[in-house]
């Protein structure tokens, strides 16, 4: 964590300690948003080697095991808070954790942080990339709110929360057309089995 992203912790509204004694962090819009950018608009397809210099360029920590498991210097408090998913030498997708762990039993706690932080951050995309794909649906744990957003290389970012967790998925258009063929073909088969009834 940078001494800038340490300093962004000292507002109340993005750290709250907590009964067991830890302290959750949700990180800032002001920080997470300017990442979300660099991955986002970056020129598609993009290969590997350009996710990867990518990460060294913002100072993130690859798992010795792993190099596309990532520790960012976002401030979520978690090891490993960043995934980059590659398929064939190109990025398919790339998820980020803007909240640290906390368990369930403290939704109560740390659900507040995440909802308002999930506002900021949807406030803000929604400022830079129009109106975004609202969705809610229930689970057993509670509510999962998220907000989509597809730019015109077909590239998408979601931003959703549930109780604790806030995160991002940023799909590559290459992902995108591979899940819209997906549906397409489920939705045809769908149809051919009501036929045949």
């Amino acid at each position: 964590m940078t001494d800038g992203t340490r300093s962004q912790h000292t507002d109340p509204t993005y750290e709250r300690e907590l009964p067991d004694g830890t302290v959750y962090r949700v990180v800032p819009p002001e920080v997470g948003v300017p990442v979300i950018r660099k991955w986002l608009e970056h020129d598609w397809p993009m290969t590997a080697q350009q996710a990867l210099a990518l990460r060294d360029e913002l100072g993130w920590t690859p798992s010795p095991r792993k190099e596309t498991l990532v520790t960012t210097n976002l401030g979520s408090g978690m090891p490993k808070d960043a995934s980059i998913t590659i398929i064939k030498n190109r990025v398919n997708s790339f998820r980020i954790s803007l909240a640290s762990y906390a368990p369930i039993e403290l939704d109560v706690y740390t659900t507040p942080l995440t909802h308002a932080a999930y506002v900021a951050y949807t406030s803000r995309l929604s400022g830079l990339y129009g109106e975004g794909e609202v969705s809610r649906s229930k689970t057993r744990s509670g509510y999962v709110d998220s907000t989509t957003w597809t730019l015109p290389n077909h590239a998408s970012v979601q931003v959703g929360t549930i109780g604790s967790v806030l995160s991002c998925d940023i799909d590559s258009p290459d992902a995108n057309y591979a899940a819209a063929a997906e549906a397409e073909l489920l939705e045809w088969e769908a149809a051919e089995e009501d036929g045949d009834e």
